[in-house]
């Protein structure tokens, strides 16, 4: 039953999206299998893709499906190298989840740049490039944008994304400090019986708009700049041993969230980071602007988004 489900999933995936004449034993063997399920059950919600089936074609839980237990599930030879002659992008022997998200996606919007409509748009609206390394590809949150052609190769493409996320864990931390600090560092000054001096004269944080960082101790800055060259070391020394780096990964899981999870939860979570990162850099700069043209702080500007909960 199992392998009637799987190949009417992996094998008429497969063979729906394969060029014209291609893959003639692949797509002899999907309507067989299809009329076979839908015999025994009809309406089944296995009869496509799913993050669960990937679990379970992963029999050794490694976060990649090889040839091998595909041919456990298959059984034919000529399917399995079918399927991974059209997942297996990298060509490394096996299907990782990434992989397999681009096949449930093509399986959903059809063959055209893996299924990824926010790159289909891109190149319709001209945005990006047709033969661009973003027109298929894997890397979690692509919504091919890269009008001026950025990315001109994977590895490059990595780079950047590893400044992306960069950038973004900065705005995250600065979306939350800078409000933060309007709101708190007058309270916390006079709670410590300290001078509360470092807001400017309207009650904005101190930045190279509104000007005031000259009233920070300069050690702090020096703090600033020797963690994140601690970092920064901790990152190039992981990318210079691990073969398949995650831009980004630096291992840091104190509580668990992310290590040993689901593949499908792991992408999810590098997703969400991803999408609140890019949030947090246009809020921060929200901040920085507003506050210049309006020469006010932005929680004084904002009152319903910062003052309204505390």
């Amino acid at each position: 039953m199992f392998r009637n489900v799987l190949i009417l999933g992996l094998a008429s995936a497969a063979a729906a999206f394969a060029p014209s004449g291609g893959l003639p034993s692949l797509r002899r063997a999907a309507p067989r299998a299809t009329c076979g399920l839908r015999m025994q059950e009809a309406g089944s919600v296995m009869d496509k893709l799913t993050p669960a089936l990937f679990a379970k074609l992963d029999v050794d839980g490694s976060g990649s499906i090889d040839a091998n237990e595909l041919k456990m599930a298959l059984g034919d030879a000529k399917d399995v190298a079918a399927i991974m002659a059209r997942a297996d992008m990298d060509g490394n022997g096996a299907i990782d989840y990434a992989e397999y998200e681009r096949l449930m996606a093509m399986d959903k919007f059809s063959d055209a740049q893996g299924g990824n409509l926010y790159v289909r748009n891109a190149i319709n609206l001209g945005l990006l490039k047709s033969d661009s390394v973003l027109a298929d590809n894997v890397m979690v949150g692509n919504k091919g944008f890269d009008p001026l052609n950025c990315a001109t190769s994977t590895a490059q493409l990595k780079q950047y994304r590893e400044a992306e996320l960069k950038h973004g864990r900065l705005a995250m931390l600065a979306a939350a400090g800078w409000p933060m600090a309007e709101l708190l560092q007058p309270v916390l000054s006079q709670a410590l019986g300290q001078k509360s001096d470092l807001l400017t004269f309207s009650g904005q944080a101190p930045s190279l708009l509104n000007g005031g960082l000259e009233l920070i101790n300069p050690l702090f800055f020096m703090a600033i700049i020797v963690f994140s060259g601690t970092v920064e070391s901790v990152a190039l020394k992981t990318r210079a041993i691990e073969v398949d780096y995650v831009p980004g990964d630096l291992g840091f899981d104190p509580l668990s969230l992310y290590t040993g999870k689901s593949e499908a939860t792991k992408r999810d979570l590098q997703l969400k980071e991803l999408n609140n990162g890019r949030l947090a850099m246009l809020a921060i700069t929200f901040y920085a602007v507003s506050e210049f043209i309006n020469k006010a702080a932005v929680v004084n500007a904002t009152p319903f988004l910062f003052k309204s909960i505390l």
